[in-house]
């Protein structure tokens, strides 16, 4: 007889995200000190951590699981959404048009559809779980439109960018049902280790590997990214740029682990060309913004390419390698946007590139921690860019694809030059405004200095976060292939 296990516990903490938001929607209205939200959401995250590390594992309606592998991309999520969280409330106090209940609900709810996507075990939970990751984020990137005109523009771009996505991979998803009945991962696996309905399914990888790609904002389907960042809230470019990605990849590496795994070889060779246009195109736009939230969107295309790299050879030592690199990114990210929140709070010419001008004389400090993140970004030693760069360029000359990697690097001196241009203009470039130091908001400077010290000792010595991340890995397959 068929049953289905409701072992509600292992949901509890997506129950907690659920009813925490609509708690906000229903409670806003009648309280007038809107910061009850942020220490609510505050609280609630770090009530999470204690869940996440006591709830058992074990799967929800044979639909959803708690195991290693989602426990501790969970983890992650759980440390990038409190950074986020955190610097949002520096934001939100000078923009008191977006500070209220709502920006908090939808925030718990993307992270709540994120939680859903990299813990599913079949696709059509994997697809309910992204599009309840990314139709928050269309509300919140429009949330803005008081403040700038082009929110709607860019909310608009994203969402029609996302549906897009949304059909693609629901045709893959539907080619799949009709080629072996179901849509359980673990029952992919086994018709392709048979021999079975190998072009059927691969078809339908391509399918929503395009979907991903949209979502992912890999070449050529990346317009919609410097619009939609540039248009949002710089808390929400943030999450963008960190979360979503950072769950994307996720939920993806965790489609070819488990349902495509005998596909693994034939998507490196149709994603190949992609990763190195995505690299190359993404760094060379880059290199003509002023805007600088618009040049870290074109910058961040290209770190999305890079991270892809580590799917060619198809071996799971890159996939490993994949999650530190977007962890890292997505550490970099939360440093970098709260710095540009502390900076546009001083003067919003800020963030101009060329308005930042001679910086570093009135900043000294600020100057110093753009510094060490932009670096980092670029991929200059001893920074954990650097360190996630490498381990990305040991798995390509591990899989025998030497002319890849070299390609690789010699774009990632193309993508250099866009950091390296803002710091040539902080520190060498004549002031064009007089500026007097703003005060160091707690909220908004403990983000920034732990990210820092990621990147610093990451940098110096990243073997416990790269091990901890490789026997997950270990652990998962070896737990999964037990099952099979």
């Amino acid at each position: 007889m068929f049953t289905l296990n409701l072992k509600f516990s292992v949901i509890a903490l997506e129950l907690l995200f659920l009813t925490t938001g609509i708690f906000f929607f229903l409670i806003d209205k009648f309280i007038r000190n809107k910061n009850y939200a942020f220490y609510l959401t505050v609280l609630l995250i770090i009530l999470c951590f204690g869940f996440l590390m006591f709830t058992p594992f074990g799967d929800f309606a044979r639909a959803y699981q708690r195991d290693f592998y989602s426990a501790t991309i969970q983890l992650f999520l759980l440390i990038g959404a409190l950074l986020i969280v955190l610097i949002s409330y520096a934001f939100l106090q000078e923009y008191k048009a977006l500070n209220y209940g709502e920006f908090y609900a939808l925030f718990l709810f993307s992270l709540m559809g994120a939680f859903i996507m990299v813990a599913s075990q079949d696709l059509l939970t994997l697809y309910l779980g992204m599009e309840l990751m990314s139709i928050p984020v269309y509300f919140l990137i429009a949330s803005s439109f008081v403040y700038n005109r082009n929110s709607l523009e860019g909310s608009l771009k994203y969402f029609i960018a996302g549906a897009i996505a949304s059909a693609l991979i629901i045709l893959g998803l539907a080619l799949v049902y009709y080629s072996i009945g179901q849509l359980s991962l673990k029952e992919i696996f086994v018709q392709l280790v048979q021999g079975l309905k190998k072009k059927e399914l691969l078809l339908a990888l391509l399918l929503i590997l395009s979907g991903f790609s949209i979502k992912l904002s890999l070449v050529p389907f990346h317009m919609w990214a410097p619009d939609a960042y540039q248009a949002s809230p710089l808390p929400v470019t943030a999450f963008l740029a960190g979360i979503v990605k950072f769950a994307l990849i996720s939920a993806f590496i965790k489609i070819m682990m488990i349902g495509f795994s005998p596909l693994r070889i034939d998507l490196g060779t149709f994603l190949l060309p992609i990763s190195l246009l995505t690299i190359l195109i993404g760094s060379l736009l880059a290199i003509k913004q002023d805007n600088i939230v618009r040049m870290l969107a074109y910058s961040s295309i290209a770190h999305v390419g890079y991270a892809s790299l580590g799917f060619l050879s198809g071996d799971y030592l890159g996939y490993g390698f994949i999650i530190f690199y977007m962890l890292v990114y997505l550490f970099t990210t939360v440093g970098v946007f709260g710095l540009l929140i502390y900076l546009s709070g001083l003067k919003k010419e800020f963030l101009e590139i060329p308005s930042m001008g001679g910086l570093s004389k009135k900043l000294p400090l600020v100057a110093f921690l753009v510094l060490i993140l932009f670096f980092s970004l670029a991929g200059v030693p001893p920074t954990a860019g650097f360190m996630a760069k490498f381990y990305i360029f040991i798995v390509l000359l591990k899989g025998n694809l030497v002319w890849v990697a070299i390609f690789s690097l010699l774009f990632s001196v193309i993508g250099a030059y866009p950091y390296l241009r803002v710091i040539k203009v902080i520190y060498m470039d004549s002031p064009l405004y007089e500026v007097e130091r703003g005060k160091y908001v707690l909220s908004l400077f403990v983000p920034i200095i732990l990210s820092i010290l990621v990147v610093i000792l990451w940098g110096i010595y990243p073997k416990p976060a790269v091990d901890f991340i490789q026997r997950t890995f270990y652990l998962y397959m070896s737990m999964l292939l037990f099952h099979f």
